[in-house]
C-alpha cells in the first residue's frame, strides 16, 4: 500500500526528492495535491507516494531534504556570484517607480543593482 512520504512540495522540490529516492532504490510516484489551481484544473502542490515497506530507509532522506528546504538559501550577485550582498536603502524616484512591488539590492563586489 502507498503512504505519503512528503506533501505540499513544488515542481522542482518534488523532482529533487524523487532523483534522491530513486538513486537509494527507493521506488516513488508522484501525484498532485493540495487546492486546484483552476475550477477543474489538477492541485497546486505534489506529494510522492512510496510503499510501506521503504518508508524508514525514505525517512531519513525526507529529513535531510526538509532541512536543506527550511534553510534560507543567501542571495546572490549576478554578475560576480557573490553573497555579500546588502538592500539599498535610498533609491532614486525613478527606481522606486521602476522596481515597484520588488527589493533592489546592492553587490558589495562589483557594484551591481539588481532586485531580488
Amino acid at each position: 500500500m502507498l503512504i505519503p512520504a512528503a506533501q505540499y512540495l513544488t515542481y522542482a522540490e518534488a523532482v529533487e526528492l524523487y532523483n534522491q529516492f530513486r538513486e537509494a532504490d527507493i521506488g516513488a510516484l508522484v501525484k498532485s495535491c493540495g487546492p486546484p489551481s483552476l475550477p477543474f484544473g489538477e492541485g497546486l502542490y505534489y506529494q510522492l507516494l512510496i510503499e510501506e515497506d521503504d518508508a524508514l530507509a525514505a525517512h531519513q532522506i525526507v529529513v535531510s531534504f526538509e532541512q536543506r528546504r527550511a534553510m534560507p538559501t543567501p542571495l546572490r550577485c549576478s554578475r560576480c556570484g557573490s553573497i555579500s550582498t546588502m538592500p539599498v536603502l535610498r533609491l532614486a524616484w525613478w527606481k522606486r517607480l521602476f522596481y515597484a512591488g520588488t527589493k533592489l539590492y546592492s553587490c558589495e563586489e562589483c557594484g551591481k543593482e539588481f532586485s531580488g
